[in-house]
């Protein structure tokens, strides 16, 4: 064999070693993949949906590298020839290049180059599947295009993805076969005119009027991505100049092409130079200068004011305020009837304490739903699992707060370990088929390892080769025990929050015999809304969120549902129709497992984000800053009502110096006629004595001995009670690993003018001398100011007698009595 017959060879033996390693990877991550889809009930969907990725990549492919390889060879085609010199001692020879060789190399930079313009079409079955089955709002944009805002969450971004990337083909195409044409010497500029063959011109000539058919699609699709937030916030100057400036943009670009496809057949080198130049011009007036100069000069006026009442309502839309199940409710959260029934109640811990206490993690840690025989406020402590082995690392407990702190129990449960839960978790851990967990019929805990070839499969996938031995044959394979991970994977156009664990099926209502179980709020977010301006959620800037899914992993199991939550919106029912009956109807959700429901963390924060935002919008361009939330972070409590769900709450307060006024009470729960969203804004009666304080009490402040815990405000009665405890938390430099448990050094309570101190909340509130009434020069003074006002307008209304008492209770302020020495 010749040198040139083993290099041959050499090469098609790395070819097809490349192709087998890179096929099998593929074909053993498929086959690990789709064993792992099929434990479950629905997973075929998707199963489905991985396909329909992979088959959109690979029509974006073949697209990309056609187109490519196509004008490359069209160029090919117009050379000749290609000479390569060559030295052969002190003699230089030129050497005609093979038309084989050359053939060759053209297609292999096409596939190449048709390689790298297809990357980033990942995620376009998620566009593809919403523009198939669009959502329905029945709610239109609020603009002259009366499109229903689903048209910009579904068909608009599939339509965009598909204009930008004919764009990046038909640009990427120009500029390679131009500056081939004029590597050739067939394309060239003289004296600033185009000078081309007849050849390369109709080539250049067609592919310019691709180019501007392209911008022409992508300036009709640009009012609606304006108005969407595609090209970032709406204002004035966007709807008033650039929706008009995109529709003159359509009309040049259309005679920009006629005049390439002229130009193409007909030498015109000034004609195809003044159409591309007046195109060029209408981009960038019709875009960029004429939006500037009005945005520049544009005075608020009645336009603006109903620009920005639009906008208000279809941010509320957007972040959960508004619509079916999630309306907001201006009345007052239930309240609790006494101060009594309050403080017995309230929790006075934290996840964050209480997981210190316990030696866990926060996230593991849970406040349960109060019950009637409670006479605290108790947590659930979920274990966590173990890095290695499958065991658990001990048992569920429950922690009661009690007057001396916590007191944690054990919780007996049905399954007796936990092999699923939330980071950190393990590696997949085979187990044997007679050690493996109890399942039900339509929920497998992990993917039997039948067979050599998937044996083999989930090896390779996993980098676990102690499982293609023999001896692994009839083991389980527990993959992918994380539950947001497996949430993920299961639900993709979602994603998963921090799971919180829950006790299902007890006999005490979990308490006895329960199960643990892991339950996640999936969130379907979108960056496109028509009108609304982004919030920031979990790194990225979105238009929309809503919580539509409830994901539920049995920690021992790993059984594993996925429901549509209550109050879904359309967006994710369009989302649930693709992917059935993977995706249950919210009908199907456990009734206990509802009843345990919190309202979802991440909904509560933004919707709270844009309270603020909408309060600095409506106080006018005189007041500098809108409200405020206190505390910082959101907070938990029990509901006075015997239903018992867990509320989330934080007051909101206005002003740019302290003491600030209290503005209401923002507050959410899953209550059992679905999601409940109140924004409660106190306002007295003139005529009733106060009840719910103007200020909140000053911030906690910690030392290196004390942290505060969470201040918890909420109604009693007609009046509003906050609850805050300080705990006993030192910093010990000697031993940082194993700090002492947290304990409460002292608890503050406030009710109605009242405020008190003292070891527990029962004694703050009615511990004698430890009620107060604050009498520094700064307190007695505003209730003299609010006695007067009151004072005032019960004598402008003729009440002499409520006159009276007011008038008396200002004096006792202003003078009080002494008292007996």
């Amino acid at each position: 064999m010749t040198r040139q017959g083993r290099r041959r060879l050499y090469l098609i033996g790395a070819g097809l070693l490349v192709a087998a390693l890179v096929g099998g990877r593929w074909l053993a991550v498929e086959t690990a993949e789709r064993a792992w889809d099929r434990t479950f009930a629905g997973g075929e969907a998707v199963i489905q949906a991985r396909y329909l990725a992979r088959m959109l990549q690979a029509l974006v492919l073949v697209v990309a590298v056609t187109w490519i390889t196509g004008n490359l060879l069209i160029v090919y085609r117009a050379i000749g020839s290609v000479q390569m010199p060559r030295r052969l001692g002190d003699l230089e020879i030129v050497e005609a290049v093979p038309q084989k060789t050359l053939l060759g190399a053209t297609v292999l930079l096409g596939v190449i180059l048709g390689t790298l313009f297809s990357l980033g079409a990942g995620d376009w079955w998620h566009h593809a599947v919403s523009a198939a089955s669009p959502p329905h709002f029945g709610i239109p944009d609020g603009t002259k295009l009366a499109r229903d805002v689903g048209y910009y969450v579904s068909v608009l971004p599939w339509l965009a993805v598909l204009q930008n990337r004919a764009l990046v083909l038909v640009v990427g195409a120009l500029g390679i076969i131009t500056l081939l044409y004029a590597v050739i010497g067939s394309f060239r500029i003289r004296h600033g005119r185009i000078r081309a063959s007849d050849y390369a011109r109709t080539h250049v000539g067609f592919l310019l009027a691709c180019l501007a058919v392209a911008i022409a699609w992508g300036a009709a699709l640009d009012p609606a991505e304006v108005i969407g937030g595609f090209h970032g916030t709406v204002d004035e100057a966007a709807l008033a100049v650039r929706i008009p400036g995109a529709r003159v943009v359509v009309a040049v670009a259309v005679v920009t092409a006629i005049i390439s496809i002229v130009w193409a057949l007909r030498d015109r080198p000034t004609l195809i130079i003044a159409g591309w130049a007046a195109l060029l011009i209408s981009l960038t007036a019709g875009y960029f200068v004429i939006p500037s100069v009005v945005r520049s000069s544009t005075q608020a006026g009645a336009a603006s004011a109903e620009l920005a009442r639009r906008r208000a309502n279809l941010e509320r839309l957007a972040f959960g305020l508004t619509g079916a199940g999630g309306g907001l409710d201006d009345r007052m959260p239930p309240a609790f009837p006494s101060g009594e029934a309050a403080v017995r109640a309230i929790p006075l811990w934290d996840p964050a304490h209480v997981a210190a206490a316990a030696q866990t993690l926060p996230h593991a840690v849970a406040l349960r739903p109060p019950r009637p025989d409670d006479t605290g406020a108790a947590w659930l402590i979920a274990p966590l699992l173990p890095l290695t082995g499958t065991a658990t690392s001990g048992p569920a407990r429950l922690a009661r707060e009690v007057d001396s702190g916590l007191a944690i129990t054990t919780l007996p449960t049905k399954d007796g370990r936990a092999l699923f839960g939330p980071p950190p978790t393990p590696t997949p851990t085979p187990t044997r088929g007679d050690d493996a967990p109890i399942i039900t019929a339509d929920s497998i805990a992990g993917v039997p390892l039948t067979g050599w070839w998937r044996r083999f499969a989930i090896a390779w996938t996993i980098q676990a080769w102690g499982l293609v031995r023999g001896d692994s044959s009839g083991r389980t394979l527990l993959w992918r025990r994380d539950v947001t991970d497996r949430l993920e994977r299961l639900a993709p156009f979602a994603r998963f929050g921090v799971p919180a664990p829950v006790m299902r099926d007890g006999g005490d209502g979990g308490d006895r015999g329960g199960a643990l179980w892991w339950i996640s709020w999936g969130y379907v977010s979108h960056r496109a809304f028509p009108l609304v301006r982004p919030l920031e959620w979990q790194g990225e800037d979105v238009r929309y969120l809503r919580a539509g899914v409830i994901g539920a992993v049995r920690a021992a199991t790993g059984e594993t549902h996925l429901w549509l939550a209550p109050g879904y919106d359309s967006l994710t029912a369009s989302w649930a129709r693709r992917f059935e009956p993977l995706i249950e109807p919210p009908e199907r959700l456990p009734p206990d497992l509802r009843a345990q429901l919190v309202y979802p963390p991440d909904m509560f924060r933004i919707a709270a984000q844009q309270l603020l935002r909408a309060s600095a919008d409506s106080a006018g361009e005189g007041a500098a800053v809108g409200w405020f939330m206190r505390p910082r972070e959101p907070y938990q409590l029990g509901s006075p009502r015997p239903d018992g769900e867990v509320w989330t709450g934080v007051a909101l307060e206005s002003g740019s110096f302290a003491p600030k006024q209290l503005v209401g009470l923002f507050a959410a729960a899953i209550t059992a006629r679905g999601p409940a969203v109140h924004l409660w804004r106190p306002s007295p009666p003139p005529r009733s004595p106060p009840s719910v304080p103007e200020r909140l009490p000053g911030e906690l402040v910690g030392s290196s001995t004390l942290r505060p815990g969470q201040l918890r405000i909420w109604p009693v009665g007609n009046s509003l009670i906050t609850v805050q405890a300080q705990l006993l938390d030192p910093v010990d430099a000697r031993t940082p690993a194993a700090p002492p448990p947290a304990r409460i050094a002292e608890v503050y309570v406030t009710l109605d003018s009242r405020s008190g101190r003292g070891r527990t909340a029962r004694a703050a509130l009615r511990g004698g001398e430890q009620i107060v009434t604050d009498t520094t020069l700064a307190a007695r003074w505003e209730r003299a100011r609010r006695l007067a006002a009151r004072a005032d307008s019960a004598l402008g209304v003729g009440d002499l007698e409520l006159f009276g008492r007011l008038w008396r209770s200002l004096m006792s302020e202003l003078a009080p009595t002494p008292r007996p020495r």
